[in-house]
């Protein structure tokens, strides 16, 4: 062989070589690329907030991420060893529905109530759907469930709301038409009181038509300002004096005691006196009527810092926190969700509208109004007010 082929022979083998350690060191690359990918959608899928769920196309469980855990309390062993299908759902039909459509090749989406590992049950937003090969061979399922507890309470307090709206212009219109008699009425009554020959015990009855009528006009002018949703007067309260005389003239000849737990230095908040006096006074009533028999009613106070608040679901500035605990016959679960609904009552003489009217003069100083119950053991009720920066003038 002579030299220059000799020379081409090596060149070709150098150039061989250096292909050979290019492809070697692409497909290293492209490995590690495609291991980087991998843990970076892994990761993507652990930290999402969203609860995750994935399983081969029968259904048995194979992967869940951390919010899936957190959500329902299974591990894919513990939900495998469960038996019987669409265990994770509180409607069985729900399930059948979303197995039929996985079968059908189809995605499902909706809302539904799905049940934890201790049996509670949560509005969540569902969708589940296919898992395709390269081919578009059906090899899996996953589900995505989010829960929308949060959503669903606002959603049931913007409906209160409104009707709780609906109630006032119905009550506005009453009370502008009761206004205007009740103006004919005092009219003719102060004409009558003209006439010197009244005898006195007309006038007397006279006197006190007056006395009533006049009070019924104050009460319709009231509450013609609730129905335009004005709060008059709004000044600095302190609330703990304001309490205690609202409370005590609720429990005026029962047999309940009751215990304080009031701070004096309190924080101050901005608002109608009338109003908040009304909202604790018919609150207190209502724990008086909740125990015939007698019974302790717990009023306490305290200031929830705006480092809390986020925990509480509220917005992040400091409040002023009011509960009433008694030890009354309790509200069952059946009703608790409706109380704050106009018109809704479980009493014989009962109107309604006393819990409706306290929600939406609590909602119009910015504040929540919450409940919890127990029948048979009580019930609280617990105001939160926006805290004000201004400090009361002694």
């Amino acid at each position: 062989m002579s030299p220059l082929w000799q020379i081409i022979l090596g060149v070709l083998v150098v150039i061989g070589v250096l292909a050979f350690a290019l492809v070697q060191r692409r497909n290293r690359l492209a490995l590690a690329s495609s291991d980087l990918k991998l843990r970076r959608i892994l990761q993507a899928v652990e930290s999402a907030s969203d609860a995750i769920g994935i399983g081969d196309i029968q259904g048995t469980s194979l992967y869940h991420n951390r919010a899936h855990i957190a959500l329902f309390g299974y591990t894919v062993d513990e939900l495998n060893g469960v038996p019987g299908n669409g265990v994770l759902f509180a409607d069985k039909s729900t399930a059948r529905a979303i197995i039929e459509a996985i079968f059908a090749g189809r995605s499902w989406t909706g809302e539904t109530d799905v049940l934890t590992k201790t049996g509670a049950r949560i509005p969540a937003y569902v969708r589940t759907d296919i898992i395709r090969d390269e081919q578009g061979a059906s090899v899996g399922i996953f589900g995505v469930f989010r829960d929308i507890t949060r959503e669903r309470q606002l959603s049931e307090e913007a409906a209160r709301a409104s009707k709780v709206d609906s109630l006032g212009l119905m009550a506005g219109s009453v009370a502008h038409d009761f206004n205007n008699m009740l103006t004919v009425i005092l009219c003719h009554v102060q004409l009558a009181q003209l006439d010197s020959n009244s005898r006195d015990a007309v006038r007397e009855c006279l006197d006190e038509i007056e006395a009533v009528t006049l009070r019924a006009q104050d009460l319709t002018q009231r509450l013609k300002a609730f129905a335009k949703g004005e709060t008059t007067s709004k000044t600095l309260i302190v609330l703990a004096p304001l309490v205690r005389e609202a409370v005590n003239l609720a429990l005026t000849h029962s047999a309940v005691r009751v215990q304080y737990e009031l701070p004096p230095d309190l924080a101050a908040v901005m608002g109608d006196e009338t109003q908040i006096f009304q909202i604790v006074n018919n609150l207190a009533l209502n724990a008086v009527q909740a125990m015939p028999n007698g019974g302790l009613l717990t009023v306490t106070a305290g200031v929830v810092r705006a480092s809390e608040a986020r925990s509480l679901r509220l917005t992040e500035f400091d409040w002023v926190r009011v509960s009433l605990a008694d030890t009354g016959i309790g509200i069952p679960a059946e009703n608790l969700t409706r109380i704050f609904e106009p018109f809704f009552t479980t009493k014989k003489e009962g109107t309604g509208l006393g819990l409706a009217t306290c929600y939406s003069m609590v909602a119009k100083h910015g504040g929540h109004l919450r409940v919890e119950s127990t029948p048979g053991r009580g019930t609280t009720f617990e105001i939160l007010l926006p805290a004000s920066d201004l400090v009361p003038v002694s």
